[in-house]
């Protein structure tokens, strides 16, 4: 990522003063401590911040799309945006998921690379198509439809839908990786 400076200063719990130090404990609680810069961030605006926080844990937390496509789809999101800040914690959480080090290394060229289902390379074709125009044209549809059923389809789009929104808040604010964050 580029040694750029934030355009908005990380909140720490003095800078929301003593009404918004619940925050900082479901931050933390739900987050780890310490807190990503993109929820620092976002806590200059408690109450925003947390619908933010609201919806992550959601998708987060669901369990109807498996978790290694979930990742695939949400890096094919930071890639195609150049979103290096999502690109590195969701190769985190890809390689928590099961996701191999061959497969991450290869979703630039997914639809090249050999290492990749059928599925898997359906679910980073949608993200990307979404990602670059907002729509999945037909036969796109007709070929998640055959590898998911309705419901994995609705958390497939809200989840690119969902990373497309926080890149377009990582990126004009120019968030930056944490000094903390390591690569696994």
């Amino acid at each position: 990522m580029p040694n750029e400076i934030s355009r908005i200063a990380y909140a720490s719990r003095e800078s929301v003063g003593p009404d918004h130090q619940d925050l900082f404990d479901r931050l933390e609680a739900l987050r780890g401590n310490p807190v990503e810069n993109i929820f620092l961030a976002l806590a200059n605006a408690p109450d925003l911040c947390d619908g933010v926080l609201a919806m992550a844990m959601s998708l987060r937390r669901s369990k109807l799309l498996d978790r290694q496509l979930r990742e695939l789809a949400v890096i094919t999101v930071g890639l195609e945006t150049k979103a290096d800040y999502e690109v590195a914690h969701h190769w985190n959480s890809a390689v928590k998921a099961g996701v191999s080090r061959e497969k991450l290394n290869a979703i630039a060229d997914f639809e090249g690379a050999t290492v990749f289902s059928d599925a898997e390379r359906i679910v980073m074709r949608f993200a990307k198509a979404v990602t670059r125009s907002g729509r999945a044209d037909d036969a796109l549809w007709g070929e998640l439809c055959g590898v998911l059923d309705d419901k994995q389809r609705l958390e497939l789009v809200l989840t690119v839908a969902w990373y497309n929104c926080v890149v377009r808040i990582l990126l004009p604010l120019r968030i930056g990786l944490e000094e903390w964050h390591e690569r696994l």
